[in-house]
Protein backbone atom coordinates (compact mmCIF):
# COMPACT_ATOMS: atom_id res chain seq x y z
CA UNK A 1 0.00 0.00 0.00
CA UNK A 2 2.76 2.35 0.78
CA UNK A 3 4.27 1.52 -2.61
CA UNK A 4 0.91 2.18 -4.35
CA UNK A 5 1.18 5.90 -4.98
CA UNK A 6 -2.34 5.59 -3.59
CA UNK A 7 -1.94 7.66 -0.04
CA UNK A 8 0.55 10.66 1.25
CA UNK A 9 1.25 8.75 4.06
CA UNK A 10 0.12 4.94 5.62
CA UNK A 11 1.38 4.85 8.88
CA UNK A 12 1.20 1.52 11.04
CA UNK A 13 0.95 0.80 14.58
CA UNK A 14 2.04 -2.57 16.11
CA UNK A 15 2.74 -4.16 19.12
CA UNK A 16 5.91 -2.65 20.55
CA UNK A 17 9.01 -4.80 22.52
CA UNK A 18 10.19 -3.84 25.94
CA UNK A 19 10.98 0.00 26.92
CA UNK A 20 10.05 2.51 23.86
CA UNK A 21 10.82 2.02 20.71
CA UNK A 22 11.12 4.53 18.06
CA UNK A 23 9.46 5.39 14.96
CA UNK A 24 11.27 3.38 11.81
CA UNK A 25 10.33 3.75 8.07
CA UNK A 26 10.57 0.41 5.96
CA UNK A 27 9.92 1.29 1.84
CA UNK A 28 8.01 4.32 2.99
CA UNK A 29 5.86 2.73 5.61
CA UNK A 30 6.32 4.50 8.90
CA UNK A 31 6.14 1.63 11.73
CA UNK A 32 5.37 3.01 15.45
CA UNK A 33 4.88 0.20 18.16
CA UNK A 34 2.56 1.65 20.64
CA UNK A 35 0.63 -1.07 22.48
CA UNK A 36 2.33 -3.94 24.08
CA UNK A 37 1.23 -7.55 24.58
CA UNK A 38 -0.98 -8.59 27.91
CA UNK A 39 -1.78 -5.17 29.20
CA UNK A 40 -4.78 -3.91 29.67
CA UNK A 41 -4.09 -0.60 28.08
CA UNK A 42 -3.89 -1.65 24.16
CA UNK A 43 -7.07 -0.51 22.56
CA UNK A 44 -6.69 3.18 24.46
CA UNK A 45 -3.10 3.49 23.47
CA UNK A 46 -3.62 2.40 19.40
CA UNK A 47 -6.77 5.52 19.55
CA UNK A 48 -4.75 7.96 21.60
CA UNK A 49 -2.53 7.84 18.66
CA UNK A 50 -5.00 7.83 16.19
CA UNK A 51 -6.89 10.93 17.52
CA UNK A 52 -3.30 12.41 16.97
CA UNK A 53 -2.54 11.33 13.67
CA UNK A 54 -6.34 12.10 12.48
CA UNK A 55 -5.66 9.77 9.79
CA UNK A 56 -8.56 9.46 6.70
CA UNK A 57 -9.32 5.91 7.29
CA UNK A 58 -8.58 3.28 9.82
CA UNK A 59 -7.89 -0.23 8.82
CA UNK A 60 -7.71 -2.80 11.53
CA UNK A 61 -6.25 -6.13 10.42
CA UNK A 62 -6.88 -8.41 13.72
CA UNK A 63 -6.40 -11.36 14.78
CA UNK A 64 -8.30 -12.44 18.01
CA UNK A 65 -5.20 -13.41 20.25
CA UNK A 66 -3.02 -10.76 18.71
CA UNK A 67 -3.46 -8.79 22.20
CA UNK A 68 -2.26 -11.47 24.59
CA UNK A 69 -2.66 -14.65 26.18
CA UNK A 70 -5.39 -13.80 28.31
CA UNK A 71 -8.95 -13.03 27.97
CA UNK A 72 -8.78 -9.82 28.97
CA UNK A 73 -6.22 -8.34 27.36
CA UNK A 74 -7.51 -9.46 23.98
CA UNK A 75 -10.72 -8.12 24.44
CA UNK A 76 -8.52 -4.52 25.54
CA UNK A 77 -7.30 -4.34 22.25
CA UNK A 78 -10.21 -5.79 20.19
CA UNK A 79 -11.86 -2.53 21.82
CA UNK A 80 -10.01 -0.11 19.76
CA UNK A 81 -12.42 -0.06 16.50
CA UNK A 82 -15.35 0.60 18.96
CA UNK A 83 -12.97 3.13 20.39
CA UNK A 84 -12.19 4.88 17.01
CA UNK A 85 -15.59 4.76 15.87
CA UNK A 86 -16.34 7.01 18.92
CA UNK A 87 -13.81 9.69 17.71
CA UNK A 88 -15.37 9.85 14.35
CA UNK A 89 -12.69 8.04 12.12
CA UNK A 90 -13.97 5.77 9.20
CA UNK A 91 -12.59 2.59 9.55
CA UNK A 92 -12.47 -1.20 8.01
CA UNK A 93 -11.82 -4.37 9.84
CA UNK A 94 -10.31 -7.58 8.59
CA UNK A 95 -11.27 -10.14 11.00
CA UNK A 96 -9.10 -13.42 10.38
CA UNK A 97 -11.43 -15.80 12.67
CA UNK A 98 -14.91 -15.63 13.98
CA UNK A 99 -14.50 -17.56 17.04
CA UNK A 100 -18.43 -17.87 17.02
CA UNK A 101 -18.36 -20.73 15.50
CA UNK A 102 -15.39 -22.46 15.83
CA UNK A 103 -14.08 -25.37 18.67
CA UNK A 104 -13.93 -23.66 21.54
CA UNK A 105 -12.81 -26.76 23.55
CA UNK A 106 -10.84 -28.44 20.98
CA UNK A 107 -9.10 -24.76 21.01
CA UNK A 108 -8.70 -24.64 24.66
CA UNK A 109 -10.27 -21.29 24.26
CA UNK A 110 -10.16 -19.66 28.10
CA UNK A 111 -13.16 -18.68 29.92
CA UNK A 112 -14.68 -22.50 31.00
CA UNK A 113 -18.57 -22.45 31.02
CA UNK A 114 -18.11 -18.13 29.71
CA UNK A 115 -16.05 -18.96 26.37
CA UNK A 116 -18.91 -19.01 23.98
CA UNK A 117 -20.11 -15.40 25.63
CA UNK A 118 -16.58 -14.33 25.37
CA UNK A 119 -16.32 -15.19 21.39
CA UNK A 120 -19.67 -13.42 21.04
CA UNK A 121 -18.11 -10.23 22.75
CA UNK A 122 -15.49 -10.73 20.66
CA UNK A 123 -17.31 -10.48 17.85
CA UNK A 124 -19.35 -7.57 18.32
CA UNK A 125 -16.36 -5.93 19.55
CA UNK A 126 -14.87 -5.97 16.24
CA UNK A 127 -16.81 -5.25 13.87
CA UNK A 128 -17.50 -1.83 15.53
CA UNK A 129 -16.24 -0.96 11.42
CA UNK A 130 -18.20 1.12 8.51
CA UNK A 131 -16.62 -2.56 6.46
CA UNK A 132 -15.83 -5.47 7.93
CA UNK A 133 -13.75 -8.29 5.76
CA UNK A 134 -13.86 -11.79 6.43
CA UNK A 135 -11.00 -14.02 4.69
CA UNK A 136 -13.47 -16.29 3.99
CA UNK A 137 -17.02 -16.36 2.29
CA UNK A 138 -18.19 -18.90 4.91
CA UNK A 139 -17.58 -16.78 7.44
CA UNK A 140 -18.97 -13.83 5.88
CA UNK A 141 -22.47 -15.92 4.89
CA UNK A 142 -22.86 -17.51 8.91
CA UNK A 143 -21.87 -13.56 10.14
CA UNK A 144 -24.67 -12.04 7.32
CA UNK A 145 -27.16 -14.29 8.78
CA UNK A 146 -27.03 -12.90 11.83
CA UNK A 147 -25.86 -9.44 11.79
CA UNK A 148 -27.28 -8.05 8.40
CA UNK A 149 -26.81 -4.77 10.00
CA UNK A 150 -22.95 -4.63 9.18
CA UNK A 151 -21.15 -3.67 6.00
CA UNK A 152 -19.86 -6.87 4.76
CA UNK A 153 -16.65 -7.62 2.31
CA UNK A 154 -14.81 -11.40 1.41
CA UNK A 155 -11.04 -10.55 0.29
CA UNK A 156 -8.74 -13.86 0.78
CA UNK A 157 -5.55 -13.64 2.03
CA UNK A 158 -3.90 -14.21 -0.58
CA UNK A 159 -0.36 -14.74 -1.53
CA UNK A 160 2.72 -13.04 -0.24
CA UNK A 161 5.36 -14.04 -2.76
CA UNK A 162 5.86 -14.06 -6.77
CA UNK A 163 4.43 -17.74 -7.69
CA UNK A 164 7.14 -19.89 -8.39
CA UNK A 165 7.55 -23.65 -8.24
CA UNK A 166 10.72 -24.32 -6.30
CA UNK A 167 12.66 -27.91 -7.47
CA UNK A 168 12.47 -30.99 -5.29
CA UNK A 169 15.62 -32.04 -4.02
CA UNK A 170 16.35 -35.49 -2.08
CA UNK A 171 15.87 -36.64 0.56
CA UNK A 172 11.79 -36.61 1.07
CA UNK A 173 11.31 -34.06 3.28
CA UNK A 174 7.47 -33.14 5.38
CA UNK A 175 6.78 -29.79 6.47
CA UNK A 176 4.05 -28.19 9.00
CA UNK A 177 4.61 -24.47 9.47
CA UNK A 178 2.59 -23.36 12.26
CA UNK A 179 2.07 -22.04 15.38
CA UNK A 180 2.75 -24.18 18.00
CA UNK A 181 -0.14 -25.54 19.74
CA UNK A 182 -1.88 -28.37 20.76
CA UNK A 183 -4.98 -28.11 18.70
CA UNK A 184 -2.58 -27.70 15.38
CA UNK A 185 -2.23 -31.36 15.45
CA UNK A 186 1.21 -31.43 16.11
CA UNK A 187 1.17 -34.71 18.21
CA UNK A 188 -1.11 -36.66 15.47
CA UNK A 189 1.73 -35.87 12.68
CA UNK A 190 4.55 -37.27 15.05
CA UNK A 191 3.05 -40.76 15.29
CA UNK A 192 2.23 -40.41 11.49
CA UNK A 193 5.64 -40.04 11.10
CA UNK A 194 6.58 -42.60 13.32
CA UNK A 195 4.61 -45.06 10.96
CA UNK A 196 5.89 -43.55 7.74
CA UNK A 197 9.33 -44.30 9.19
CA UNK A 198 8.81 -47.78 9.09
CA UNK A 199 8.55 -47.97 5.14
CA UNK A 200 10.43 -44.78 4.62
CA UNK A 201 13.54 -44.39 7.00
CA UNK A 202 14.81 -41.76 5.23
CA UNK A 203 12.06 -39.52 5.46
CA UNK A 204 12.54 -36.12 6.87
CA UNK A 205 10.05 -34.17 9.24
CA UNK A 206 10.59 -30.18 10.00
CA UNK A 207 8.08 -28.44 12.12
CA UNK A 208 8.61 -24.66 11.72
CA UNK A 209 6.64 -21.63 12.88
CA UNK A 210 6.66 -19.52 16.20
CA UNK A 211 5.03 -20.09 19.73
CA UNK A 212 1.94 -19.84 20.25
CA UNK A 213 1.46 -16.84 23.28
CA UNK A 214 -1.43 -18.94 25.00
CA UNK A 215 0.46 -22.37 25.27
CA UNK A 216 3.79 -21.38 26.89
CA UNK A 217 6.37 -24.47 27.10
CA UNK A 218 4.27 -26.13 24.50
CA UNK A 219 7.54 -25.95 22.46
CA UNK A 220 9.58 -27.78 24.81
CA UNK A 221 7.25 -30.60 25.17
CA UNK A 222 7.25 -31.17 21.52
CA UNK A 223 10.43 -31.24 21.52
CA UNK A 224 10.59 -33.81 23.50
CA UNK A 225 8.26 -35.96 22.01
CA UNK A 226 10.48 -35.69 19.01
CA UNK A 227 13.97 -36.50 20.88
CA UNK A 228 13.71 -40.40 19.38
CA UNK A 229 12.44 -39.37 15.87
CA UNK A 230 15.36 -39.77 13.07
CA UNK A 231 14.84 -37.15 10.76
CA UNK A 232 12.44 -34.81 12.80
CA UNK A 233 13.45 -31.06 13.76
CA UNK A 234 11.64 -28.38 15.47
CA UNK A 235 12.30 -24.54 14.26
CA UNK A 236 11.34 -21.47 16.85
CA UNK A 237 11.06 -18.00 14.56
CA UNK A 238 12.26 -18.63 11.17
CA UNK A 239 13.76 -15.56 9.49
CA UNK A 240 11.62 -14.43 6.47
CA UNK A 241 14.25 -14.64 4.31
CA UNK A 242 15.14 -18.43 4.76
CA UNK A 243 11.48 -19.75 4.58
CA UNK A 244 11.68 -19.93 0.65
CA UNK A 245 14.63 -22.48 1.24
CA UNK A 246 12.69 -23.73 3.94
CA UNK A 247 9.88 -24.86 1.77
CA UNK A 248 11.95 -25.62 -1.15
CA UNK A 249 13.38 -28.79 1.21
CA UNK A 250 10.01 -29.66 1.44
CA UNK A 251 8.01 -32.49 -1.28
CA UNK A 252 4.82 -32.22 0.84
CA UNK A 253 3.42 -29.14 3.39
CA UNK A 254 0.98 -30.81 5.87
CA UNK A 255 -1.84 -29.20 7.95
CA UNK A 256 -2.74 -31.92 10.54
CA UNK A 257 -4.70 -29.43 12.56
CA UNK A 258 -7.73 -30.49 14.62
CA UNK A 259 -9.02 -26.93 15.02
CA UNK A 260 -8.49 -23.63 13.32
CA UNK A 261 -10.29 -20.20 13.55
CA UNK A 262 -10.55 -19.61 9.97
CA UNK A 263 -8.31 -19.47 6.43
CA UNK A 264 -4.82 -20.78 6.46
CA UNK A 265 -2.00 -18.25 5.05
CA UNK A 266 0.15 -21.86 4.90
CA UNK A 267 -1.87 -23.08 2.19
CA UNK A 268 -1.67 -19.66 0.19
CA UNK A 269 2.29 -20.09 0.73
CA UNK A 270 2.97 -23.63 -0.31
CA UNK A 271 0.48 -22.68 -3.42
CA UNK A 272 2.51 -20.26 -4.55
CA UNK A 273 5.93 -22.05 -3.91
CA UNK A 274 4.51 -25.23 -5.97
CA UNK A 275 3.89 -27.10 -2.98
CA UNK A 276 1.83 -30.20 -3.02
CA UNK A 277 -0.68 -29.78 0.67
CA UNK A 278 -2.38 -32.47 2.57
CA UNK A 279 -4.63 -31.18 5.11
CA UNK A 280 -7.24 -32.23 7.87
CA UNK A 281 -10.76 -31.77 6.34
CA UNK A 282 -11.66 -29.06 8.63
CA UNK A 283 -14.76 -26.72 7.49
CA UNK A 284 -12.67 -23.89 7.09
CA UNK A 285 -9.76 -25.59 5.47
CA UNK A 286 -12.55 -27.53 3.09
CA UNK A 287 -14.25 -24.24 2.19
CA UNK A 288 -10.72 -22.31 1.54
CA UNK A 289 -10.11 -24.92 -0.81
CA UNK A 290 -13.26 -25.15 -2.71
CA UNK A 291 -13.45 -20.91 -2.56
CA UNK A 292 -9.75 -20.02 -4.11
CA UNK A 293 -9.99 -23.03 -6.74
CA UNK A 294 -6.90 -24.66 -4.77
CA UNK A 295 -6.11 -28.62 -4.61
CA UNK A 296 -5.74 -29.76 -1.19
CA UNK A 297 -5.56 -33.58 -0.35
CA UNK A 298 -7.59 -33.69 2.45
CA UNK A 299 -7.94 -36.80 5.65
CA UNK A 300 -10.58 -36.74 8.39
CA UNK A 301 -9.07 -34.98 11.38
CA UNK A 302 -7.60 -36.97 13.96
CA UNK A 303 -7.60 -39.84 12.11
CA UNK A 304 -3.81 -40.77 12.00
CA UNK A 305 -3.83 -43.50 9.49
CA UNK A 306 -5.86 -41.78 6.67
CA UNK A 307 -3.07 -39.11 7.40
CA UNK A 308 -0.60 -41.64 6.83
CA UNK A 309 -2.04 -43.20 3.46
CA UNK A 310 -2.95 -39.64 2.07
CA UNK A 311 1.08 -38.78 2.91
CA UNK A 312 2.56 -41.60 1.96
CA UNK A 313 0.43 -41.98 -1.66
CA UNK A 314 1.83 -38.00 -2.36
CA UNK A 315 5.12 -39.29 -1.42
CA UNK A 316 5.03 -41.62 -3.85
CA UNK A 317 2.80 -40.57 -6.76
CA UNK A 318 5.51 -37.38 -8.37
CA UNK A 319 2.92 -36.96 -10.98
CA UNK A 320 0.19 -36.07 -8.24
CA UNK A 321 2.02 -33.64 -6.72
CA UNK A 322 3.43 -31.84 -10.22
CA UNK A 323 -0.29 -31.93 -10.88
CA UNK A 324 -1.34 -30.22 -7.72
CA UNK A 325 1.11 -27.80 -7.91
CA UNK A 326 1.17 -26.95 -11.40
CA UNK A 327 -2.95 -25.94 -10.66
CA UNK A 328 -2.64 -24.34 -7.71
CA UNK A 329 0.16 -22.17 -9.49
CA UNK A 330 -2.04 -21.07 -12.03
CA UNK A 331 -4.84 -20.03 -9.47
CA UNK A 332 -2.64 -17.83 -7.35
CA UNK A 333 -0.64 -16.31 -10.11
CA UNK A 334 -3.84 -14.55 -10.41
CA UNK A 335 -4.41 -13.47 -7.50
CA UNK A 336 -1.29 -11.71 -6.63
CA UNK A 337 -0.42 -8.97 -4.12
CA UNK A 338 -1.84 -6.60 -6.55
CA UNK A 339 -5.44 -8.29 -6.82
CA UNK A 340 -5.57 -7.95 -3.02
CA UNK A 341 -4.11 -3.99 -3.46
CA UNK A 342 -7.43 -3.59 -5.54
CA UNK A 343 -9.85 -5.39 -3.53
CA UNK A 344 -8.78 -3.08 0.24
CA UNK A 345 -8.86 0.17 -2.43
CA UNK A 346 -12.20 -0.46 -2.99
CA UNK A 347 -13.31 -1.73 -0.16
CA UNK A 348 -11.68 2.01 1.75
CA UNK A 349 -13.79 3.46 -0.91
CA UNK A 350 -17.07 1.98 0.11
CA UNK A 351 -15.75 3.07 4.00
CA UNK A 352 -15.10 6.35 3.22
CA UNK A 353 -18.31 6.92 1.22
CA UNK A 354 -20.49 5.14 3.88
CA UNK A 355 -19.48 8.29 6.19
CA UNK A 356 -18.44 11.24 3.86
CA UNK A 357 -20.53 11.07 0.35
CA UNK A 358 -18.06 10.78 -2.46
CA UNK A 359 -14.86 9.21 -1.58
CA UNK A 360 -11.38 10.42 -2.03
CA UNK A 361 -9.96 7.06 -3.47
CA UNK A 362 -11.27 6.37 -6.82
CA UNK A 363 -9.53 2.68 -7.50
CA UNK A 364 -7.88 1.79 -9.60
CA UNK A 365 -5.80 4.86 -9.51
CA UNK A 366 -6.89 6.39 -6.55
CA UNK A 367 -5.97 10.09 -5.50
CA UNK A 368 -3.41 10.31 -3.11
CA UNK A 369 -4.89 10.36 0.40
CA UNK A 370 -3.29 9.42 3.92
CA UNK A 371 -4.28 6.19 6.24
Amino acid sequence: MAASGAFERVTLLTERPNGKAPPETLDGLRVERVWKAGTLDAGWQIVSRLRELAPDLVWYNLGTSMFGPSPLANMAGLLSPALGRRIGLPSVVTLHELLERSDLRTLSAPGGPLAGWGARLVTSAATQADVVCLTLRLNLEWLRLRRPDLRLAHIPIGIYDTPRRLREELPQELLAFTTFAPFKGLDLLLEGYRDLLRQRPGLRLTIAGAAHNRFPGYVDELRALMADLSGARCLVNVPEAELAGLFERAWLVVLPYAATTGASSVIYRAAAWGRAVAASALPELTAQSEESGLRVAFFPPGDTESMGQVIGGLLDDPEARAGMAEHNLRVVAQTGMESTLRAYLETFDVALRSRNGPSPVSPPQPAARET
